[in-house]
């Protein structure tokens, strides 16, 4: 598809005004320079995948919004695969590299991972996740984004385990449950938006009791055992 062609606007002699870079005032002086302006170009990259598709999004478009020269972006990435391949690991990385208090019971440890999984699923990055898939990468890619969301759900499942082992959660087939719960919360980036009247703190604290309704209320007809408290 096609940019749209900018009409020049008026400022002196030239007859253009300098278009300002998306990182423009963001920046520092020194090395952290160049990993900035990846972080900027990794982050506005994600909203057009997600508003627009990947298929359908080109590097000119990611080029246009940032304000830039499409060959510059080839000093930050060599390809749109790469741009995707690190939005999505960015994403899978705030789960994977998150502290998990050893201390807590199961279920306490399941609401704090819940609540992260909830924030990170409306960010950028993670909304492209969930809204991009693994499918228009390169089936190498393809494969290290896949491990990487198989190690969030094993954490969740060992999660499940302590949580029947120590009585905070009802019994369940970890492997399932998990299943049945990602596929329930990864709906959220498709209906939720941030300037509505639920923020994302209150947000991840309607999802955590939602998830928590499922694991400590036995539903009628499962067995005698009563609701967990």
């Amino acid at each position: 598809m096609a940019v749209e062609q900018r009409q020049p606007e008026g400022n002196g002699a030239s007859g253009r005004r300098p278009r300002a870079r998306a990182w423009q005032g963001a920046i520092q002086s020194g090395d952290d320079q160049f990993a900035m302006k990846r972080q900027v170009v990794l982050r506005t990259a994600a909203q057009i995948f997600s508003r627009r598709g990947f298929h359908q999004t080109t590097l000119a478009h990611i080029a246009d919004e940032l304000k830039i020269a499409k060959p510059t972006l080839y000093h930050y990435f060599r390809s749109k695969d790469e741009i995707l391949l690190e939005i999505q690991q960015a994403a899978i990385a705030q789960m994977l590299d998150a502290d998990i208090d050893g201390t807590a019971s199961g279920r306490e440890q399941i609401g704090a991972f819940f609540h992260r999984y909830v924030e990170m699923i409306v960010d950028d990055f993670g909304t492209c996740l969930i809204m991009t898939g693994v499918l228009p990468l390169l089936p190498e890619n393809r494969m290290l984004v896949r491990k990487g969301s198989k190690s969030i759900e094993l954490i969740l499942r060992d999660m499940l385990k302590r949580g029947i082992d120590d009585g905070s959660i009802l019994s369940c087939d970890p492997a399932m449950e998990a299943k049945f719960i990602f596929g329930a919360l990864n709906w959220i980036p498709y209906w939720y938006r941030a300037d509505g009247a639920l923020d994302v703190e209150g947000l991840a604290g309607r999802a955590v009791e939602f998830v928590m309704r499922g694991l400590t209320q036995r539903s009628p007809g499962n067995g005698p055992d009563r609701d967990l408290p």
